[in-house]
Parts: C-alpha cells; structure tokens; sequence
C-alpha cells in the first residue's frame, strides 16, 4: 500500500469522524427538537460537528508540522479541548431564560455543552465513549423526562374581598385545603367598609394542587378578585 492509499484512507476516517460527530449532535438536538427548546436540532449538530472539526484540524496540524520537521511549537490538545469548553459557554448562556420565579434552558444549555465534549471525543477519535456517552445523554433527556418527580414550587395568589379579618381567615383556609402551604402573607385594607386585598406567598407540589387554581379561588365566600402568579 503506497502512500497516496494510506492518504486516502486516512482522509476517509476523517470524514467519518466528523459525519460520527454530526450524527451524534443530531440524535441530541432532536430531543430537543420535538420539546421546542430554543436550541435544536441544527445548533446542537453546528455545535458538535464544530467541536470535532477543532480537535480534527489540531491533530492535523501536529502532524503536518512534525513532518516538515517543526518541532518548535509546543502543542497541547487539552488547551484546544478547553478553548472549545469555554467558548460553548457563551452560546449555552443564551439559551437559559429567567423570569419572575422560574428558570428555563437550563437543560438545553447543559446538552450544548455535553454535546460539545461528544464532539471533542469524537475528534480524538474515541468513538467508543462518544457513542456511550450520547446514549447516555438521550437517557437522560428522553427518560428521566417521563419520570414524575413531585417538586416544591413557589408562587403568589392575590386576593381582594369583603369581610375583613373573616375573610382572611377564609381564604387562608380555602387556599391550605387545596393543598397549599402559606408560608407569608400581606393585608392591605381598601376602606372601611372590610374590602381588603391580601398577597399570600405559597409553597406546593403540583401533583397535590393539580389544575383549576383560579376556578377554586374565587369559590371562596366574599371574594371579588383573584390573581394566581407562579
């Protein structure tokens, strides 16, 4: 075999390394994908692939410059590896949005990032690991996903009624028997005629809640106006 032939066949496990990258950014991003999350199918194969191309074009660029006798220039793959790492942050951080008392992406951002070290795996030529690790990956985002886990949750429920003290103590009561835990609250009286609006800062499980919170609320005797924030 001469060395044109070693050329091409080596040329070729290139090639399949990064198609064995865009593969496994692919099976990644689709899950995303069918959640409608903000970072998909394409950014996760951009991401891996891209990941593999760097580790790919820094190995090739060793061996062209110990070939032509370049020994110069000290080369660590691992400041490569960690330069993709960090870079992937920025485009992980874009992907988390905050609002008033929840966070999302937190996820997505966590699968470009492990999809970026699959791509670095990739590149390195550890195949093996890769394809582990991006089983491993859809075990977690396909069947953790499915598995219901009874979490705490904060949240707000505004109320405005007649009956001063009464009414207060009604709605506390209402709002504990619907599976709610108080733990604050804030009067404010409208006039003197009892109408009083009051914020109750709650803590629950949405499986013990369950749905129709507004619908429940405004069962409660002498309540005229109803706010749930969560």
């Amino acid at each position: 075999m001469n060395g044109e032939q070693l050329r091409i066949i080596w040329d070729f496990q290139l090639v399949l390394q990064l198609l064995l990258a865009t593969l496994l950014g692919a099976l990644v991003g689709l899950e995303r994908e069918v959640h409608g999350r903000p970072a998909g199918l394409r950014t996760h194969i951009l991401v891996c692939l891209g990941s593999a191309l760097i580790i790919v074009s820094f190995d090739q660029l060793q061996d062209a410059l110990a070939n032509a006798g370049a020994d110069i220039l000290a080369m660590d793959p691992a400041r490569a590896a960690a330069g993709v790492i960090t870079g992937i942050g920025f485009l992980g951080a874009g992907t988390i949005l905050k609002g008033k008392d929840h966070v999302m992406g937190l996820t997505t951002a966590a699968s470009i990032w492990v999809v970026a070290a699959i791509g670095i795996t990739t590149g390195l030529g550890q195949y093996f690991l890769a394809i582990v690790a991006t089983v491993l990956v859809l075990f977690s985002l396909f069947v953790l996903h499915r598995i219901d886990i009874k979490s705490e949750h904060y949240g707000e429920i505004f109320l405005q009624g007649t009956g001063g003290t009464k009414f207060y103590e009604s709605s506390r009561s209402e709002i504990i028997s619907m599976g709610f835990h108080v733990k604050g609250y804030d009067i404010e009286a409208i006039n003197k005629d009892g109408d009083i609006r009051i914020r109750f800062l709650v803590k629950y499980k949405q499986a013990e809640v369950g749905v129709g919170v507004i619908e429940k609320l405004f069962r409660i005797d002498g309540v005229n106006a109803v706010s749930w924030s969560r």
